[in-house]
This record gives structure tokens, C-alpha cells and sequence, in this order.
């Protein structure tokens, strides 16, 4: 688990207690207590928010020294899923931008002096990484290394990335790099900065977000002709089947996407699980006699 990664997680156990224990220390909370108020409040979230929530304060508590604590909180099931109650609707996003809209976006962070956040914008538009990728993300002549923040099966599955573009491209990569790393923030920060800013800009429909521009970049790729495998392993999935989910191809410009997966990169890793469609077979019909 990268820094950025722990400390959107210490950063969500500690909004967790102080909403729903705002008159108890943090110290005196112990497992009834966090897993009772996690169970009631689960019907409130979404199953894969009370998953990270889950992970999250499991999170904080092992790094407090809880031990005990954090290995009940990782057993606790969601009752949403287990009992199959009614889930909280997922809140529809806005999943694409035109490059007008990105440029006036970009415009008004740097007007603000938001240069870390200007940054973080065009990295993501121009790489496809995740924001948690965001600080593992590196340039070495016309190489772009990802650092994946998604692994599974003991890092045998892992979800880093390299890419290659042409220098021109990298070097823009390496501008938006600098500018990203002129100052230490932490991402939740960046992230409610962008928002602010977008809700300024935007103020009429559903304002963007940094998931709009992976959606984006996701039909761009759907354009561009890549492989499955391919548009996999340069979002980071490990699957094939993870790109349907991101961005709708009638909405993607194939010549938005500069990367591609460089000479050395490992596409075995990416497995194949899009569903696959064999060719109609002839049905002949005997005519009755």
C-alpha cells in the first residue's frame, strides 16, 4: 500500500469517529463499538465504500497497535450483501469532458495558484494512472513508469504499468510532474480543491472529477484500436473485462492517447476475461416430406 493510498485511509477511519463518536476519544473506542456503529450505518453506503471503510479503520486501528481490533473489524461482512437488503443506488458521475471544458478547468486551478492540482489534472488526463498513482509515477527518457497501487495474489498480479510516448509528450508528463510535486499535499486535499474549483466552473449540470478523466481516457482507448489486453494494461487492470466499465467509445478520440505499452512491458500478466462471441453456426432445416 503506497503513503498516498494509507493516508486517504487514516484520513476516512478518522472522519468515521469523529462523525459517529463525536463526544468519544478515539482511545476508548474498542471493537463493539466500531463494528456495531460500522454494521448500523452499512445500509447508508454503497457495498464497495463499506468495504473500503472496512479496510480503512482496520487500517488505522493496526497501525494504533490494535491488533485485536483490526482482526475482528477485517472479519466483519457487510449485512447489505449477506442478507440481500436493498443497496444504496450508485450516484450517476459525470464520465466524460471535451478538451475545451479540461483547458478552462486547468485554467481556473492555475488562476487560483493551484499548481499541485493543475498538475495532478493533467497527469491523469494524459497517463490514465489513478490518483493514489499519481506520486509513483516517474520519467525516464520517452519511458513512463507507473507505479500500480492495485495488487492482489501476493504481488503476482501487480498493476504497474510502462508505458512509452515521444519526447515531446514526455516532456509535457515531466511539467505536470514538477508541478504536482512543487508542494507536500495530501490527495484528499487536492481532490476537495479540484471540486471546489470545478463546481466554479462548471456551475451549470454535474461538475467533473478526477474519476471523469479516467473515464475519458478509458474511451479514448476504446478508440484508438488497442487490444483488450492492451487498453488493460495501460489502465492498470488486471483483467480485460475491467475496461467496459470505463467510457464509451462514441465519446473517445483515438488521437488523444499519446502512451502505449513499451517494447519491455509484460501484457502476459493481464488476463483475458471479456466474454467472447463464437460465429453464428448454419442451422439446416429438412424440409418436411
Amino acid at each position: 500500500m503506497n503513503v498516498d493510498t494509507q493516508t486517504a485511509y487514516r484520513s476516512l477511519a478518522t472522519h468515521f469517529y469523529t462523525t459517529r463518536f463525536p463526544e468519544i476519544p478515539v482511545s476508548e473506542l474498542d471493537e463493539f463499538r466500531i463494528i456495531g456503529e460500522l454494521l448500523r450505518a452499512a445500509p447508508e453506503y454503497r457495498p464497495d465504500y463499506f468495504r473500503r471503510l472496512r479496510n480503512a479503520l482496520a487500517l488505522d486501528q493496526k497501525l494504533r497497535g490494535h491488533f485485536w481490533i483490526a482482526q475482528e473489524i477485517n472479519r466483519t461482512l457487510n449485512p447489505v450483501t449477506v442478507l440481500g437488503l436493498p443497496r444504496k443506488r450508485k450516484l450517476a458521475r459525470r464520465q466524460r469532458i471535451s478538451d475545451d471544458d479540461f483547458a478552462k478547468w486547468v485554467s481556473a486551478l492555475l488562476a487560483k495558484g493551484l499548481a499541485v492540482d493543475a498538475g495532478a489534472l493533467m497527469l491523469i488526463r494524459m497517463t490514465g494512472a489513478r490518483p493514489c498513482e499519481l506520486s509513483g509515477i516517474s520519467v525516464e527518457g520517452t519511458s513512463i513508469h507507473v507505479l500500480g497501487a492495485k495488487h492482489s495474489h501476493g504481488g503476482l498480479r501487480g498493476a504497474d504499468r510502462m508505458l512509452e510516448a515521444d519526447d515531446d509528450f514526455c516532456q509535457l508528463v515531466r511539467n505536470a510532474l514538477e508541478a504536482f510535486r512543487s508542494e507536500v499535499r495530501s490527495l484528499d486535499s487536492i481532490r476537495m480543491a479540484i471540486h471546489e474549483v470545478a463546481k466554479e466552473v462548471f456551475s451549470h449540470g454535474k461538475p467533473p472529477s478526477m474519476y471523469t478523466l479516467r473515464h475519458q481516457f478509458g474511451a479514448d482507448l476504446k478508440a484508438s484500436g488497442m487490444s483488450r489486453v492492451q487498453m488493460a494494461y495501460v489502465m492498470g487492470h488486471q483483467a480485460t473485462d475491467s475496461i467496459g466499465r470505463y467510457g464509451d467509445k462514441r465519446f473517445g478520440r483515438a488521437e488523444a492517447v499519446k502512451v502505449r505499452p513499451a517494447p519491455e512491458a509484460d501484457l502476459t500478466q493481464v488476463r483475458e476475461t471479456h466474454a467472447r462471441y463464437s460465429p453464428a453456426r448454419t442451422v439446416s432445416v429438412r424440409a418436411e416430406r
